[in-house]
């Protein structure tokens, strides 16, 4: 097969206005206009006003293309699209071959006919939202939904676009994934896919098929050999003839691995990862395919208990304590983002001992890259469809618009091992229970119980699951304590304070989270000299009433500083204190509760949001926090306002433990401890377990500080520092920090020595993850922390600051 790539260079027109500018594909008009400056910045955040003109206009991108004797002559020539966003007629030649309506689904169009040696390609797309807000009144019934604009419920493209509590309205348009020219003998094999029908030690059946394409107008005689390799050693290899009519034929082989190597998720074993190959050969036309085996098993257990029903993933057997975070995309600009940066985010999840990344329902299916980083480093992958907070049509045409986007999603990703649950979506159960007050069927109920169920029916490798939040029920819309996952929003949705927490016994926590505003280095980068109350600020925060929800839960934590860089610094403080009280009481659970993922990974624009990340890829404390928190074997300290005792909790869910904790009270006036206890810690099986407690009472909450150290001999494993009461009561003492600093091969090294008792330390306005942040030291104590090489970016340079140092308003 020959296969001409037609990304790089086009050129886009406006058809409002006849205004021509270049273009480049993969990619969107907004962002050729940004980049031409033609649009503002992303750190204009005042640009929606700016920019809403494209999502109205139509636009045509075109581009000529030659074709050699070798690609004429072929018997059968393509023109494939892999992704569109989203209403486009292309035209090739004067002639128009295609429409589509799915940035999601592929298109492929035969040419064969129209192909010459010059070659001339229009791809008109038109306006989404006027065909959107079309489609809308041809429904007639009116739709209700969070975030956006009703129209946006009507069409396949990513429904971020149209603005979110978190992020602007930027309505893409544009050519976003790769083009390219196929010429072939007529016979062409899809990608394969695979069943595990039976696996065990001994041996695992791959229940192999592929569809190929038999488009030379007759039928042919075929060889189609399977292999299937671990590395360069083939495992299993299966040849077969058939007859391929005319169209579309179905291929299948049985196949076995003798002691197969299982995938399990990081931390619970390795990532062993086959790669199945098929090759058809008709006469002298040669088509080969190949895709990822990784061989594990999948399934939700929800067994009854006093409580209600637990909700539990095991892979090959094993209970799993899920620790993650919910994932938008990573840019305004949706499936444009290159594998190394796909790398480079999940890397840092891992790092944060974190094992799940929950696709959220209102952004995009990631491209290969993203699922095939996630299957090398053992991340789960909870993978929503992407619909998200609304009542969606179900209508027969949506209805097969859909069916037609889950195949080709199941089809094209469900190789990855790492994917280990489809969602049919993102909080729509509240929307499908309010709209059968009035009619039958909730708008959805269709969607999300029938036609993805179905499709992902075919699917053995992974269960599917309606909806999310989801209890069980059809007719509830309730986040239940009792069975499913929940998503908790009274802490900053309802301002509940984040205390609230810790009385929360969820089965799996899917979404939560806490806000905090972006790094100096982000609002600096917007305007250097505004204040919070700027209009420029303002409008980073698209959440309701957010910026009062702020201030109240940042006054509940600190003493409100004198400095704006002061109220960044301990209001992203205040974060991590809510998301760690969180995650550590859900941990200590397990299996009782066995997921938190955290809302959300990542900024796409300079947003004052739930991010632990920011755009500007500084990030925060809660980070670090975060990576303490769910580090394995682990020692927590639950301590209840107003309680005398501090509960200590054996996390170890990856297998049975046997060591010591150590606890210590710290006295930050005389610098020493004023008591200190061991304790055995023993857990047996994958679980935590409570090991003790330790009486706290009669401390004073303003100048002792507790400690909890986990051994195992004399290795220290974990360390983790818990305040009696609010850290505003604290008595902190004047900083006195040494730091020595060293250039390393890969970056550079901070060694911080504290004379002093130092609360949460923290070396600000650093892009990229460092090994540690956000830490307390004791007087005397040294903490040697690696930066990324880019460690100074823009010119920002690292800023050391603790609490000890920030001064504060007199009066409150």
């Amino acid at each position: 097969m020959i296969s001409i790539t037609l990304d790089g260079a086009w050129t886009v027109k406006n058809e409002r206005t006849g205004t021509t500018y270049p273009a480049v594909v993969p990619g969107f008009v907004q962002k050729d206009l940004t980049e031409q400056g033609v649009l503002p910045n992303l750190y204009d955040t005042l640009l929606e006003e700016k920019i809403e003109w494209v999502e109205h206009d139509d636009w045509t991108y075109s581009r000529t293309f030659r074709l050699g004797p070798d690609s004429l002559g072929a018997k059968r020539i393509e023109l494939v699209f892999e992704g569109i966003d989203t209403y486009a007629e292309i035209e090739l030649n004067g002639k128009t071959i295609a429409r589509t309506d799915n940035m999601w689904v592929p298109v492929r169009c035969d040419i064969t006919e129209l192909a010459q040696a010059d070659n001339e390609l229009f791809i008109r797309i038109a306006s989404p939202t006027r065909t959107l807000q079309e489609k809308e009144r041809q429904f007639g019934d009116p739709l209700k939904l969070w975030n956006g604009i009703p129209a946006r419920l009507f069409g396949r493209k990513a429904q971020y676009g149209y603005g979110w509590d978190w992020g602007p309205r930027l309505v893409t348009v544009g050519i976003h994934q790769s083009v390219r020219v196929e010429a072939h003998g007529g016979i062409r094999a899809e990608k394969p896919v695979y069943q595990l029908p039976f696996v065990s030690d001994a041996q695992a059946l791959v229940s192999a098929s592929v569809r190929i394409a038999n488009t030379t107008g007759s039928e042919r005689t075929a060889t189609i050999n399977w292999r299937l390799l671990d590395g360069d050693a083939i495992v299993a290899e299966h040849a077969v003839s058939a007859e391929l009519a005319p169209g579309e034929n179905r291929c299948a082989a049985p196949l076995a691995i003798a002691n197969p190597k299982r995938w399990y998720p990081i931390g619970y074993g390795e990532q062993p990862l086959y790669r199945l190959e098929v090759d058809v050969s008709a006469e002298e036309v040669h088509s080969k395919s190949a895709c990822t085996v990784g061989v594990r098993e999948v399934r939700i257990a929800q067994p009854y208990d006093e409580q209600g029903r637990k909700f539990v993933f095991e892979i090959n057997g094993v209970p799993i304590l899920c620790k993650g975070v919910n994932w938008i995309p990573l840019t305004l600009y949706p499936n444009l983002d290159s594998p190394q940066t796909y790398v480079e985010e999940i890397e840092a999840i891992a790092a944060a001992n974190m094992n799940m990344i929950r696709i959220w329902g209102g952004g995009t299916y990631e491209n290969h890259a993203f699922y095939e980083a996630c299957d090398r480093l053992g991340v789960l992958v909870w993978q929503d469809f992407m619909f998200a907070c609304g009542d969606y049509p179900d209508d027969d045409d949506f209805c097969a618009l859909v069916r037609r986007e889950a195949d080709h999603v199941i089809a094209e990703f469900g190789d990855h091992p790492s994917i280990v649950l489809w969602c049919g979506n993102n909080e729509n159960q509240h929307f499908i229970v309010n709209s059968k007050k009035n009619r039958r069927e909730g708008y959805g109920e269709r969607l999300f119980f029938e036609v993805l169920a179905d499709a992902a029916a075919v699917d053995t490798l992974r269960p599917y699951w309606p909806t999310s939040p989801y209890d069980l029920s059809v007719d509830s819309s309730a986040n239940n304590e009792s069975c499913g996952d929940m998503h908790y929003w009274h802490v900053w949705g309802r301002t509940h304070p984040y205390e609230d927490y810790a009385s929360v016994n969820g089965r799996f926590l899917s979404e939560f989270g806490m806000q905090s505003y972006p790094s100096m280095q982000v609002l600096d980068a917007v305007d250097p000299e505004a204040d919070l109350r700027d209009p420029k600020f303002v409008s980073m925060q698209k959440a309701p009433n957010g910026l009062q929800r702020l201030l109240y839960y940042t006054a509940g934590d600190y003493r409100l500083p004198a400095s704006k860089r002061e109220f960044v610094y301990v209001n992203q403080l205040m974060q991590a204190n809510a998301l760690r009280l969180a995650v550590e009481h859900w941990i200590s659970r397990m299996p009782d509760t066995s997921g938190a993922l955290i809302w959300q990974w990542s900024d796409l624009w300079p947003s004052i949001s739930w991010s632990i990340v920011d755009y500007n890829k500084v990030y925060k404390p809660s980070y670090y926090a975060m990576k303490r928190s769910f580090q394995t074997p682990n020692v927590l300290a639950k301590i209840a306002p107003g309680s005398g005792q501090a509960e200590l909790f054996l996390i170890h869910e990856r297998g049975d433990f046997q060591g010591s904790i150590v606890v210590e009270l710290y006295d930050i006036e005389t610098e020493t401890a004023v008591h200190t206890e061991q304790i055995e810690a023993v857990g047996t099986g994958c679980r935590s377990t409570r090991v003790g407690q330790i009486a706290i009472g009669g401390h004073d909450p303003s100048r002792v500080v507790l400690f909890v150290h986990l051994y195992d001999g004399e290795q220290l494993l974990a360390r983790n520092s818990y305040l009696l009461g609010k850290p505003h009561a604290l008595r902190l003492k004047t900083p006195a920090f040494d730091i020595q600093r060293k250039e390393t091969a890969d970056g550079e090294e901070w060694t911080v020595t504290s004379r002093v008792f130092a609360k949460d330390v923290w070396i600000a306005d650093v892009s990229g993850a460092l090994s540690d942040n956000g830490f307390d030291l004791k007087a005397g104590e040294s903490r040697t922390i690696k930066l990324p090489r880019d460690a100074a970016r823009d010119g920002v340079q690292p800023a050391l600051l603790s609490l000890n140092g920030v001064a504060s308003i007199g009066y409150v």
